[in-house]
C-alpha cells in the first residue's frame, strides 16, 4: 500500500527571491527544502518495500541502510523547514507517485533490478541538487545542511551502482 508522504508547501515565498540552479531547473531554497523532504519520504517508503520484497540479502542490507540514513537526513530537513518556517502539508509528488507504482507491481529479481535502477538515477539527481545547493544558496544553513549530506549521498550511490551492477550480469 502507499502510504501518504510528506512534502513541503511552499509557502510565503517571495517574489524576487535568490533562486539557484539544479542542473537545467531554477529552484529557490524553499523547493529545494520541499524537494528533499518528498525525496527522503519517498526513498524510505521505496526502501520499507524493498526490505519486504527484495530477492537480494544484499539489496535488502542496502534497503535497510536507506531507512536508517534517509530518516536522520529527513529529521534534519524537517527542523529546516521549521526554522525557515515553511509548511509542512501532507501530499505525494506526481514524481514519486509513478516509481512507487512501478515498484508495488514488479516481482521477484525484477523487483530488484527496478529498485536499483530507481535508485541509481534518484541519488544522481539528488547529488547534484544537493551540490548546487551547497555552492549557490543564499542561506548559510542551506549550504551546510546540503554540504554536510553529500556524503551519505555519495555513498549510497556508490552502493547502488554496485549493486545495480551485480543484479545485470
Amino acid at each position: 500500500m502507499i502510504r501518504t508522504m510528506m512534502s513541503v508547501a511552499l509557502l510565503g515565498v517571495l517574489a524576487g527571491a535568490p533562486v539557484v540552479r539544479a542542473g537545467d531547473k531554477a529552484m529557490s531554497t524553499e523547493a529545494f527544502v520541499a524537494k528533499v523532504i518528498d525525496c527522503n519520504v519517498t526513498e524510505k517508503d521505496l526502501a520499507e518495500k524493498a526490505v519486504k520484497s527484495a530477492q537480494s540479502a544484499d539489496v535488502r542490507k542496502y534497503a535497510q541502510r536507506l531507512i536508517d540514513d534517509h530518516t536522520k537526513l529527513n529529521t534534519r530537513a524537517l527542523a529546516m523547514a521549521r526554522e525557515l518556517k515553511i509548511g509542512v502539508v501532507t501530499a505525494t509528488s506526481a514524481e514519486h507517485k509513478e516509481a512507487l507504482l512501478k515498484l508495488t507491481t514488479a516481482t521477484g529479481n525484477d523487483f530488484d533490478r527496478a529498485f536499483m535502477r530507481h535508485m541509481v538515477k534518484s541519488h544522481e539527481n539528488a547529488i547534484k541538487m544537493f551540490e548546487t545547493q551547497s555552492k549557490n544558496s543564499n542561506r548559510q544553513e542551506v549550504r551546510t545542511f546540503a554540504t554536510e549530506s553529500l556524503p551519505t549521498l555519495r555513498e549510497h550511490l556508490d552502493m547502488a551502482r554496485k549493486l545495480d551492477t551485480q543484479l545485470n550480469k
